[in-house]
């Protein structure tokens, strides 16, 4: 089987600052990234917390 990846993306405008969600969904894990000014702040990989890279 192939390697599906579904990414549903969202970006708003937060006082000044340009705060991308992001849903991952990709070989049955699901990643959620929050990044700010286009820097990674938030990642949770399976509804667990990680430490951003």
């Amino acid at each position: 089987m192939g390697n599906l990846k579904s990414m549903s993306p969202c970006t708003k405008i937060v006082n000044g600052r340009k705060i991308t969600t992001k849903g991952i969904v990709q070989s049955g894990q699901e990643r959620v990234e929050v990044e700010e000014d286009d820097r990674i702040k938030s990642l949770m990989i399976n509804g667990k917390e990680r430490l951003p890279p």
